[in-house]
C-alpha cells in the first residue's frame, strides 16, 4: 500500500491526538494510503526519543527545516504554538511539503494573510484543523439547513464553554501570553465559532464584538507566589450578519464554571434546531408543524467512525478531518466543498483581528 509519511511539529496534547487518530485510520476505515508517524520534531529530541521510539517514529530532530529537507517526509502536521505556525509552514513550503494546520492560522492576522498567500501562491495541498466541521451533528445541521427542514434561517446563537481558566491559582502558560496566542477564548474557541457559520450559512458580511479577562492575574509558574499579568481574553462576545441576512451571536468562554458546553440553537421560519456540540451526535427538530419524518443524511457522515468505534467527539472529529485529508492527499475530491482549508482561516481571523484592534483601540482588554 502506498504510504504518506507525516512529520509533527510538536508533541503536546493536540500533536498526540492527531497521532491517535492516524494510527486508528486503517482500522476503522478503508483508505488508498496508509498515514506513517514518520518525524517527530521537537526542541528536546533526547527528552522525547524514547517515547518517539516506542511510538514508532522513524526520525526525531529539532527542527521543521530538517522534517522538510527529508525526501521520505510528505506533509508537516503543525500542532505548535501559534507563534511558531509560521516558520513552521514557510519551512514546510520551502521543502515542498504538504501542510496540515492547527488553527488558527498564525498569531498575527497579517502574517496568517501572508502565509496563506504564500501556500497558494506555491500550490501545496494543504488544510486548517477547524475539526468541528467533521463533528457529525455539525454535519447534520448543514443538511437539515440546505434543506431547508426548517424553513429560511433567520437567527442563529453559538455559546462555546469551557471553564478550565476560572481558578486565578492556574499558572500563566503560552495559551495565555498574547506574543504567543494572539488572542484568548476568542482566538482559542471563537475562530471554531465563526467557521460553523460559515460553514452552515456562508460569508459573513459584518461583525463586532468585545473581550474581557475576569482573571487578570496568574502565578508565573506551578509553585510560584509571583503573580503576572494575564493580556489576553477569558471571555467574548461577537454579533453578527451574514451575506444572506442571518443575524447570529457567538459566546465564547473559558472561565464558565459548570456550564460546559457548545450550545447550538438555530430558528428558521418553520421551526429550529438545538444542539451541544459537546453531548450530541445527532441534533434536535423543533417544527411549528408536522413532524421531521426522514432526516437528510449527509454523505460525508462516511468520514467518521461510527456509533461502535466511536472514540469520543474530540478525536472523532480529528480522526474525520485527517481522513478527509488523507484522501485529498490520494486524489479523492469527495466533499471537497467542506475541507477547511488556510484562507477560512484567514477568513475568521479578520473579523477577530478587527475585534480586538477595536478593543486595544479603547485602552484595555
Amino acid at each position: 500500500m502506498t504510504t504518506i509519511r507525516f512529520a509533527f511539529s510538536g508533541f503536546g496534547n493536540i500533536a498526540k491526538t492527531h497521532m491517535t487518530a492516524l494510527r486508528a485510520l486503517p482500522i476503522i476505515k478503508q483508505i488508498p494510503a496508509l498515514p506513517v508517524l514518520d518525524t517527530l520534531i521537537t526542541r528536546d529530541p533526547e527528552k522525547n526519543r524514547a517515547q518517539a521510539e516506542a511510538i514508532g517514529f522513524r526520525r526525531v530532530v529539532s527542527t521543521v527545516a530538517e522534517a522538510a529537507a527529508d525526501e521520505l517526509v510528505q506533509v508537516i502536521d503543525i500542532c505548535s504554538p501559534n507563534n511558531r505556525h509560521d516558520a513552521d509552514a514557510r519551512a514546510a513550503i520551502a521543502g515542498g511539503k504538504a501542510i496540515y494546520c492547527e488553527k488558527p492560522v498564525t498569531d498575527k492576522y497579517s502574517e496568517s494573510e501572508a502565509l496563506e498567500a504564500a501556500v497558494t501562491e506555491f500550490g501545496l495541498m494543504q488544510q486548517l484543523a477547524f475539526t468541528f466541521r467533521y463533528h457529525p451533528a455539525a454535519m447534520r445541521i448543514r443538511e437539515l439547513v440546505r434543506e431547508q427542514v426548517v424553513g429560511d434561517i433567520l437567527q442563529c446563537k453559538i455559546a462555546y464553554r469551557r471553564s478550565g481558566y476560572l481558578s486565578a491559582d492556574r499558572p500563566i502558560s503560552w495559551r495565555l501570553d498574547s506574543k504567543m496566542t494572539g488572542g484568548g477564548a476568542i482566538s482559542d474557541l471563537g475562530v471554531h465559532a465563526l467557521d460553523l457559520f460559515r460553514y452552515w450559512f456562508g460569508d459573513i458580511e459584518h461583525a463586532e464584538g468585545r473581550v474581557h479577562t475576569h482573571v487578570k492575574r496568574r502565578p508565573s509558574a506551578a509553585g510560584s507566589t509571583e503573580l503576572v499579568d494575564v493580556n489576553v481574553d477569558d471571555w467574548a462576545i461577537i454579533h453578527l450578519t451574514t451575506s444572506s441576512g442571518i443575524n447570529g451571536m457567538a459566546e465564547v468562554s473559558r472561565v464558565a464554571l459548570g456550564s460546559d458546553a457548545f450550545d447550538i440553537q438555530i430558528v428558521g421560519t418553520r421551526g429550529s434546531i438545538t444542539c451541544d456540540l459537546e453531548r450530541d451526535a445527532v441534533p434536535a427538530v423543533h417544527l411549528l408543524k408536522g413532524s421531521l419524518g426522514a432526516r437528510p443524511e449527509p454523505s460525508s457522515l462516511a468520514l467518521i467512525p461510527d456509533e461502535k468505534s466511536t472514540m469520543g467527539f474530540s478525536v472523532d472529529n480529528h480522526f474525520g478531518a485527517l481522513h478527509h485529508f488523507i484522501l485529498r492527499l490520494s486524489g479523492d475530491d469527495r466533499w471537497s466543498d467542506i475541507a477547511p482549508t488556510l484562507n477560512d482561516g484567514v477568513i475568521v481571523e479578520r473579523w477577530i483581528d478587527r475585534i480586538l484592534q477595536s478593543k486595544a483601540g479603547e485602552g484595555s482588554v
